[in-house]
């Protein structure tokens, strides 16, 4: 059964649809790369064995949840078809924590809750100009844990955000893209890096997409992330922010934000 796209997710959820994805689909190798604050797998799902090597990343925030629901559609309908040319590595959710906690209705956070299960800004918790980022963050009062933008004690202090880490460098990936929620923006650059293709690439997936190419806006640098992959390898990484309006994000949305997104993803792998 495909996972359900017309009810909030939670972590429940979203294992039992990979389960049975993966019963159906034997070819797709399953990796437990890590474990949340509280415990839940981190899951990767691995298509092909191409030498371009392509990691898909979604819900870094845990209001952003819409997109691990993109991203486990397009596996669904999608894996069968993957290029030869290419290894394909899916990490739908990011912080399965923080999903239930805005999701669950066992565990009733505010739905602004973008943080882990101790209240840290994931996508603000790589070492890429930490140090920026913690002191903008501190200026705007973000000081301590909650529910946005705390950088947390340390670079990659947090399970999840270090997991990534590890397994992107591992893995020795080319292209990243991260899928967020919202604005229907591609962003391609951090600082003066300029990875070789990266605008390029952004332009073609915002020419299939209709999503605008900009540069970050300048509260968001730093510490994400795909800051962290271009400056650690100068390799193309792309935040694709999906969607319009205040997140969460309706889940009424889900049907356009998908039609948008595949095409990106198509995009991107007739580009390798």
């Amino acid at each position: 059964m495909p996972i359900c796209t017309k009810t909030p997710l939670t972590s429940e959820k979203f294992n039992a649809a990979i389960d049975e994805l993966l019963a159906a689909k034997p070819f797709i190798y399953h990796e437990v790369f890590g474990t949340s604050r509280r415990g839940a797998p981190l899951r990767a799902l691995v298509i092909g064995s191409g030498e371009r090597s392509i990691l898909i990343n979604a819900s870094h925030h845990a209001n952003e949840w819409l997109t691990t629901l993109v991203l486990t559609r397009f596996i669904e309908k999608n894996a069968d078809f993957i290029p030869e040319n290419i290894t394909l590595h899916c990490i739908p959710l990011v912080n399965p924590d923080g999903v239930d906690m805005v999701n669950d209705q066992r565990r009733p956070y505010p739905p602004c809750w973008k943080a882990n299960a101790c209240g840290v800004d994931l996508n603000s918790n790589y070492p890429a100009g930490w140090e920026l980022a913690r002191a903008r963050k501190f200026a705007l009062g973000y000081t301590r844990a909650g529910a946005r933008d705390f950088v947390g004690e340390s670079p990659l202090c947090e399970p999840e955000s270090c997991a990534m880490a590890a397994y992107t460098a591992f893995n020795d990936i080319d292209i990243t893209l991260s899928l967020h929620t919202q604005g229907e923006e591609i962003y391609w650059r951090y600082m003066d890096y300029n990875p070789i293709g990266a605008k390029e690439l952004a332009t073609r997936l915002g020419a299939v997409s209709g999503y605008e190419c900009v540069d970050v806006p300048d509260e968001s640098s730093h510490a994400g992330y795909r800051d962290w992959f271009i400056a650690e390898f100068n390799r193309v990484g792309l935040t694709i922010e999906c969607g319009f309006g205040e997140n969460p994000l309706p889940i009424e949305q889900f049907e356009d934000m998908y039609g948008k997104v595949e095409r990106i993803l198509w995009e991107c792998f007739r580009a390798c």
